[in-house]
């Protein structure tokens, strides 16, 4: 495995400086002495502080790329159904429950109320995600897995809500099986699917 880029380094500095004193008190200097590089490389990569956190929060979300489109082969109710449970645990997969990440998630709750770029990111993060189980369930409307007139972006913001509690989960360290809540979520989205 190769060595981490010095971009990489200082992206992992700030998420453990801000995991361990918070974004206001983490500061470029100590993003320094972290990595070992000078102001001058510091500001080479990141113009301000404020734009290495916006970096770092990009790096911690999984993003659903509404062009993906992997799921397009699929053809088979079965297969598609296996399909949504499968996307689910898959987006589980990218969270990790450690104690360190649930302050950084608390931080990032915290600083989108005060840095607009975090804002707009999250925006952002949330209209693809949006997208993106909207393409997954009109394709199944698309082969019959589910009916023509399906409501699919109700339902696509329906499983956007499921996907955003999974980082609140992380934060508050819960004790619940998001795989199990996740399965329920879509076997619910099919059952009501059904009776339309």
């Amino acid at each position: 495995m190769s060595e981490p880029s010095t971009r990489d380094k200082i992206v992992s500095a700030m998420y453990a400086l801000v995991a361990e004193k918070g974004y206001d008190k983490a500061s470029m200097n100590q993003v320094c002495a972290a990595v070992g590089v000078s102001k001058p490389a510091l500001y080479y990569y990141f113009a301000s502080k404020e734009e290495l956190f916006l970096d770092m929060v990009k790096s911690l979300y999984p993003v659903l790329d509404p062009d993906d489109t992997e799921f397009a082969s699929i053809d088979d109710r079965g297969e598609y159904y296996s399909y949504l449970h499968a996307m689910g645990r898959s987006i589980l997969a990218s969270y990790h429950g450690d104690e360190e990440r649930r302050r950084v998630l608390a931080e990032i709750d915290m600083q989108a109320t005060r840095i607009p770029a975090v804002a707009q990111h999250q925006q952002r993060l949330t209209k693809t995600t949006i997208e993106a189980f909207a393409a997954v369930l009109k394709h199944g409307a698309d082969i019959g897995a589910l009916p023509p007139r399906f409501d699919v972006e109700n339902a696509a913001q329906y499983l956007y809500v499921i996907t955003s509690g999974f980082s609140t989960l992380v934060a508050q360290n819960a004790d619940v099986d998001a795989v199990a809540v996740w399965n329920k979520a879509v076997d619910l989205l099919l059952l009501d699917a059904k009776r339309q």
